[in-house]
């Protein structure tokens, strides 16, 4: 047996789990901008080594919900208004190309299926949305969009997203309430009944309206 790629695995498995506590945690509003993630507590709570959490925090702050400062450790990453906006103008292009390479590109076949699994979604969200449940409503948020990226078979646009939406459920999970969920599933409608007419100007622009809102919506809460 190969023990050096045997505690390889096992230390990939540490640092994932470790980062996906840390940021749920964010995510939860346990833990809040500007507070701090000390290694040595959370090493105890988890039961590893400080080795896993310090590499753990380090891709936290690749993708920007973490920030560390000299002398001062880590702490949770507080967002300006031109990190906000920028992020979101990326996200817009990165969500658009997606929406319209699916559109462009997949068979009939492959697009059917995409629109059935959107559609799937759709049903849990609007479950999440009556009763309230803005946690797992954003997961199937998530959930929504990953499915259309993942369906063009890119893998770079995948990985750029995923860090650009870890961004904006950091900022969308603290500040949207349950009575907003219906409206923002009503944004998804539009943008599955587009894709499934092949409206590729209708959907992509309908994408561009939710996601502007949504940024507006969350500058005027914060009153960053």
């Amino acid at each position: 047996m190969d023990m050096g790629r045997e505690a390889g695995a096992s230390r990939t498995v540490f640092r994932e789990e470790i980062r996906n506590a840390i940021r749920e945690a964010i995510f939860s509003g346990a833990l809040k901008p500007g507070d701090r993630i000390i290694e040595i507590a959370w090493a105890k709570e988890l039961g590893v080594s400080q080795g896993p959490v310090r590499e753990a925090i380090r891709d936290l702050e690749a993708m920007g919900l973490v920030e560390t400062v000299p002398f001062k450790g880590s702490r949770v990453r507080s967002l300006t208004e031109k990190d906000i906006q920028d992020n979101y103008s990326v996200r817009i292009w990165l969500e658009s190309k997606s929406i319209s390479d699916a559109i462009r590109t997949l068979s009939d076949e492959t697009l059917k299926a995409l629109t059935e699994e959107l559609r799937a979604i759709l049903g849990q969200m609007d479950d999440c949305a009556s009763r309230g449940d803005l946690r797992n409503f954003t997961d199937c948020d998530t959930a929504f969009h990953r499915t259309i990226i993942i369906a063009t078979g890119n893998q770079v646009l995948l990985r750029l997203w995923e860090q650009c939406n870890m961004r904006n459920w950091f900022m969308f999970s603290a500040l949207t309430d349950a009575e907003s969920l219906k409206q923002l599933q009503s944004g998804h409608q539009e943008i599955y009944a587009a894709i499934c007419d092949k409206d590729e100007a209708r959907a992509t622009s309908t994408l561009e309206n939710h996601l502007t809102h949504l940024i507006k919506g969350f500058i005027q809460e914060s009153d960053i």
